[in-house]
């Protein structure tokens, strides 16, 4: 078995504690976490994982297993995996079963589907487009729904239009065509954003929308606007100094960005979400490329995950704009207390997730 994982994975292990090296918690993770059967029964690890380091910061185990003689060639396997799901329960995982002979089985395993049969010699040579497409579009549908940072976000679009059901579709079209350019850029490697630097501006994003909804969002973020802007010019000075985490180039264009958007930047949800959608396509672009696809079905996998993702967001959508409706039956002063309190849990969650992230 040969297991891989991006440096940024193998470092929220450290969240779980222990002062172990990374390749040494990795291996524990991997011993941990992954299990071969065959025809029902447990293979046996002959060893411990193997880990090394690549050069370009991916941690590679290796492992070794004794299975019934020729049972494994006959009849396939199962492979059972729960990888990374304490510390990142939306984790996907690509697995493949090679026979040594040019056959392959493949499946991708997440937390609701943490196992897989696996026979090369009953799987199909080559996957249609079509196929591919159909195979990853639940799984983006899944990292949506399973994803509470982009839930959080579209609930926060919701907030901010009212609940208006044109303000919403334009919101969501926004959100639509900015995270599918980033998406498709960082797939095919054009743009490489730092993992962790995209999951803790996820949380920004989520708290600076969240800011502008429910009553007199407008105003509160022109009076916030200014100082938070400060707070984050600070912060770029320390990093600067290499006493803070992210680029100081991160650090002053937020701050930049929240001065300048009550003060004649292009306002509204749709510019926003386009804005933002940049941010959290490359976030869908961190969980696919977990996946290590095959560069020739590429294109398909990808319009599969999007078409997913964007399922995925029309539910969470939906499930919002019901219970607005049925909170448009509650007198307007409540009405418009409930947003407010939304909003601000809203901003409470975004701004823990941008903090936490920073420091994990």
């Amino acid at each position: 078995m040969r297991v891989e994982a991006s440096a940024v994975d193998v470092t929220r292990l450290y969240a779980l504690g222990g002062d172990a090296s990374l390749p040494a918690t990795f291996a524990e993770e991997v011993a941990r976490g992954l299990s071969v059967k065959v025809n029902g029964q447990e293979c046996a690890p002959i060893d411990e994982p193997a880990v090394v380091v690549t050069q370009s910061a991916r941690f590679v185990a290796r492992w070794r297993f004794e299975c019934a003689e020729g049972s494994l060639a006959a009849r396939g396997g199962q492979i059972e995996s729960g990888l990374f799901l304490d510390v990142a329960p939306s984790h996907l995982h690509f697995v493949a079963l090679h026979d040594g002979e040019g056959g392959v089985a493949e499946a991708v395993l997440t937390e609701p589907h943490p196992r897989a049969e696996l026979n090369p010699s009953a799987a199909p040579e080559t996957r249609s487009f079509w196929q591919t497409v159909s195979h990853f579009a639940p799984i983006g549908a899944e990292h949506v729904w399973t994803g509470l940072d982009h839930v959080a976000f579209i609930l926060a679009l919701v907030l901010l239009t009212m609940g208006h059901l044109r303000g919403v579709i334009l919101a969501a079209t926004g959100f639509t065509l900015g995270h599918s350019v980033t998406l498709g850029l960082a797939a095919m490697n054009v743009l490489r954003p730092d993992g962790n630097t995209i999951e803790a501006l996820i949380g920004f994003t989520i708290a600076f929308v969240a800011l502008e909804a429910g009553e007199r969002g407008g105003a509160r973020m022109r009076e916030w606007s200014a100082p938070a802007a400060a707070f984050l010019v600070l912060a770029g000075v320390l990093a600067m100094a290499g006493a803070a985490p992210m680029s100081p180039l991160v650090w002053f264009g937020l701050a930049m960005f929240v001065y300048a958007y009550p003060r004649g930047f292009p306002r509204g949800a749709v510019w926003i979400a386009l804005i933002f959608g940049l941010i959290h396509g490359c976030g869908f672009a961190g969980a696919l490329a977990e996946l290590e696809l095959p560069r020739p079905r590429l294109i398909a996998s990808l319009l599969g995950f999007n078409l997913g993702v964007e399922f995925g967001q029309i539910v969470v959508i939906a499930m919002a704009l019901l219970v607005g409706l049925a909170a448009k039956r509650a007198p307007d002063p409540w009405r418009m207390q409930g947003a407010t309190v939304a909003g601000a849990a809203l901003f409470a969650l975004g701004f823990f997730w941008f903090a936490s992230r920073l420091i994990a």
